[in-house]
């Protein structure tokens, strides 16, 4: 190998080595922004542990805003995938819960959306699901659903309109554009 070869190798190296370090450098700060919006880093602030009831409005209402004015809900976030995994990046997090709507509220989303009967909620987490009333004519809104995810992620909404309740169910959920 000659010395030309060299400095060509060299060459070759050092701008993997950049192009490594550059991308290495965009996960962490995707991972930053990312995780800085999750309820599962706001539940952690605060010292709860992974699964645990929340009952705070405000980051529920950051994400689903169109529910209106909740008058109470209890909610829970966890990791989607192993948490013990040694790939660098985003976690995806999934979110469930129960939302208690205000009346004005219930109205508004009966008048503007179309509500279907739909089966029971599945799959909320293991520890929202005992929240999740049975028996109930439950309705869905591909619409409604719609118009909160923007398409951007993966949700599922069910309305009680005789006791004002909304379960809810997503992965990764984004703050809404204010």
């Amino acid at each position: 190998m000659g010395p030309d070869d060299l400095r060509r190798t060299a060459a070759a190296l050092l701008v993997s080595l950049t192009l490594i370090s550059g991308c290495g450098s965009g996960m962490a700060n995707s991972a930053s922004s990312r995780n800085a919006a999750s309820p599962s880093t706001h539940s952690a602030e605060k010292g709860q542990a992974e699964g645990a009831i929340q009952r705070d409005k405000a980051p529920v209402l950051e994400r689903f805003p169109q529910l209106g004015n909740i008058t109470g809900v209890e909610w829970a976030t966890a990791p989607l995938g192993s948490p013990t995994s040694d790939v660098p990046g985003p976690s995806d997090f999934r979110v469930s819960g129960v939302a208690h709507l205000a009346k004005e509220d219930l109205l508004l989303l009966q008048r503007e959306y179309d509500w279907v009967p739909s089966a029971q909620p599945l799959g909320a987490l293991e520890s929202i699901a005992p929240l999740v009333l049975k028996g109930v004519a439950w309705k869905a809104s591909e619409e409604f659903t719609s118009v909160v995810t923007g398409g951007g992620y993966t949700a599922a909404f069910h309305l009680d309109p005789d006791a004002g309740v909304v379960i809810f169910d997503a992965v990764n959920p984004e703050v809404a554009a204010s």
